[in-house]
C-alpha cells in the first residue's frame, strides 16, 4: 500500500454498477500516492488480492472481481508485479480529480436532463437492484451476478412487465424448478428470463371463436337394449325358433 499517510484526498463522485466496485475503488484513491516516489508514481498504489480479502472480509475471488470490472469501466489500471509482490494499481485521472479546479462551477449554464428521463433510470436501476437481489437470495450462493445475468435482468425489464409481476413470477418459477429438480437452485438468470417470456406469451395470446367438439350423444335405454341384442344374437320381438 501507499507509504504517505498525512494530509487529505479529494473522492470523486462517480456512477458505478456495484456497490463493492465503489468501496473498493474509494479505497483505491485514498491509498494512492499523493506523489511520486520510488514506491510508485503519483495516483498508483501496490496491492495485493489476498489482503484486499482480509481487509473488506470477501473471498478473493469477489475482489478479483470488483478489480477486473474497475479495470473494463475504465475506472483503474492494473499491472501484475513479480513475485507476490502483488498489483501496481493506478487510478485513471487521478491527478484531474485531486484537483479543486475540476470542481469549481463553470460559469456556462448548466443543462439538466429531463425529469422524466431522470425518474425513468432511477426507477429502473432500483427494478433491477431487486430482481438481482431476489436472484441471488433464492440462489443461495454469491454476492455477484455475471454479465450474462444482468443482460436477462435488462431484456426483463424491456417486456414491460410490472416489477411486481416479475418478482411474483420469480418465485413461482423458483418454487416449481427447485420441487422438479430435489431442491437445486436455478444457477442462471437466463432460466428465469425464458421463463417469464414464455409466460407471457401465453397471456398474450388471443382468445379464438373455435367451436368446441361436440359432446357424445348420451345413449338412451331402448338404443342400448338394441346393441346388447346385435352383439349376443338376440332377436327382438319374438323367440329365437320362430314360433309366434
Amino acid at each position: 500500500m501507499s507509504q504517505l499517510t498525512t494530509g487529505f484526498v479529494i473522492q470523486p463522485r462517480l456512477a458505478f454498477q456495484n456497490k463493492r466496485d465503489q468501496v473498493l475503488y474509494n479505497f483505491f484513491v485514498s491509498e494512492a500516492n499523493f506523489v511520486s516516489n520510488t514506491y510508485c508514481e503519483r495516483g498508483q498504489l501496490r496491492a495485493r488480492v489476498k489482503d484486499l480479502a482480509e481487509i473488506f472480509g470477501h473471498s478473493e475471488n469477489i475482489i478479483r472481481a470488483c478489480i477486473n470490472r474497475l479495470v473494463e469501466e475504465g475506472f483503474i489500471e492494473k499491472k501484475r508485479l513479480k513475485g507476490s509482490e502483488g498489483l501496481l494499481i493506478t487510478v485513471v485521472n487521478y491527478s484531474e480529480y485531486q484537483s479543486l479546479e475540476t470542481y469549481q462551477k463553470s460559469k456556462e449554464p448548466k443543462i439538466e436532463p429531463p425529469k422524466e428521463l431522470v425518474q425513468l433510470v432511477e426507477s429502473e436501476n432500483n427494478s433491477f437492484d431487486q430482481i438481482e437481489n431476489k436472484f441471488i437470495q433464492q440462489r443461495g450462493s454469491g454476492l455477484n451476478i455475471s454479465a450474462s445475468d444482468a443482460q436477462s435482468i435488462h431484456e426483463v425489464l424491456s417486456l414491460g412487465i410490472s416489477l411486481e409481476t416479475i418478482l411474483d413470477w420469480m418465485d413461482t418459477i423458483y418454487a416449481y424448478y427447485s420441487k422438479r429438480n430435489n431442491g437445486r437452485t436455478i444457477r442462471s438468470f437466463k432460466y428465469y428470463e425464458e421463463a417469464i417470456k414464455t409466460q407471457q406469451q401465453k397471456l398474450q395470446q388471443p382468445k379464438t371463436n373455435v367451436t368446441p367438439f361436440p359432446k357424445p350423444k348420451k345413449e338412451n335405454s331402448i338404443d342400448a337394449l338394441a346393441r346388447y341384442a346385435q352383439k349376443h344374437g338376440v332377436k327382438l320381438g319374438g323367440t329365437q325358433d320362430g314360433n309366434t
